[in-house]
Order: C-alpha cells, then sequence, then structure tokens
C-alpha cells in the first residue's frame, strides 16, 4: 500500500504517495515534493555528495588521520548543489535516483531507473542515464492550459465535481476549447 512521505527536511504536498522502499538523503535546503505524486518502489534521492576537491574523499578518514572532520563539514559547506524540487502530478518509475539542485516539471513522468543530473521540464516523458526528455505527453497548447489551470490546487470538492476532466484522454482533445467546456 502506497506510503505518505514523512521525513526531516522533505515536504511532501498532499495526496503524494510512494511505494517503499525510499531513501532520501535531503541536501541542507531540503527536497520538495508537489501534490499528488505517484512514486515507484527503490526511489533514491542523495542530496548531498563526497567533495572530489580535496586529497581524500573519505569522510573518516579525516577522523582516523587527523582528529577532525572533513574539511567540507565545518558549517552549511555540504557539498551540494542545492534543492531537489518535485512538481506537482509527477510520476516516477522504479528504481530512479535523483541528484541535488535539479527540478522535476509539473506532470513530467520518469521512466524506470534513470539517474536525474539536471532539471526537466513539465510535461513531459523522461528517461536514460543521465534522464532527458524523450516526448512530450501532450501538445504544447494542453501543456499550457494544465500550468495554467493547476489543477492540483483545486479543493477536493472540485476535483470530485471534475470528474469527466479526469477521466478524459488528453491527447484526443483537439483544443482546450473542448476542455474548458467540461470543467465545472
Amino acid at each position: 500500500m502506497p506510503n505518505k512521505i514523512s521525513q526531516k527536511n522533505v515536504i511532501s504536498g498532499e495526496g503524494t504517495l510512494c511505494n517503499n522502499p525510499i531513501k532520501i538523503v535531503p541536501p541542507p535546503q531540503g527536497v520538495e515534493f508537489g501534490k499528488y505524486c505517484a512514486i515507484a518502489p527503490n526511489l533514491k534521492i542523495m542530496g548531498i555528495n563526497h567533495d572530489y576537491n580535496y586529497p581524500a574523499v573519505q569522510y573518516t578518514f579525516y577522523n582516523e588521520m587527523f582528529n577532525t572532520d572533513h574539511p567540507i563539514d565545518h558549517g552549511s559547506n555540504i557539498y551540494s548543489k542545492g534543492k531537489i524540487i518535485i512538481g506537482n502530478d509527477v510520476w516516477i518509475g522504479e528504481d530512479v535516483f535523483i541528484l541535488s539542485g535539479v527540478t522535476i516539471g509539473d506532470g513530467c513522468c520518469i521512466g524506470s531507473r534513470s539517474v536525474i543530473t539536471k532539471d526537466l521540464p513539465p510535461y513531459t516523458i523522461c528517461v536514460g542515464q543521465p534522464c532527458k526528455p524523450v516526448k512530450n505527453r501532450y501538445n504544447k497548447e494542453i501543456i499550457d492550459f494544465l500550468l495554467k489551470l493547476q489543477w492540483w490546487n483545486w479543493d477536493k470538492e472540485k476535483i470530485k465535481i471534475n470528474k469527466k476532466f479526469f477521466m478524459t484522454n488528453l491527447n484526443t482533445i483537439k483544443n482546450v476549447n473542448e476542455l474548458e467546456k467540461i470543467i465545472c
């Protein structure tokens, strides 16, 4: 059964569920999941990393040899490229690995075993190592409409009365006027 994400320095939006196990090592800036995301098992988020700018990369080496922390451990100098932002209505496939400093756009779908090292645009289907967009989920007009609509910010009652919208295959829609007519 899917679970909610609950961890220090990680914000999870309403309705976002994951299938365990997941492993999140957040960067100091945090990890933010949007609303209504679906996350398959074995997601790994690595928000910090070893700093390869020093002669030794192993953190325990500095403690054992010099009785001190690795130079990067002092203060907020943890090696990270920054906050990780996962948009709303994002689907993340099994065994995905996400590195620090990336933003995954709203509506993005990420294929299994992808390694995300750079930002991914909204409403794209993305795969690979490194992960890259391979196609858009919908045409540009529909994508723009959905980004403006932001249905994930609707209250639950509005979502429920718009069942017809949620049951519509958006790739069969010729133009957004058709969608506008079915949204209450």
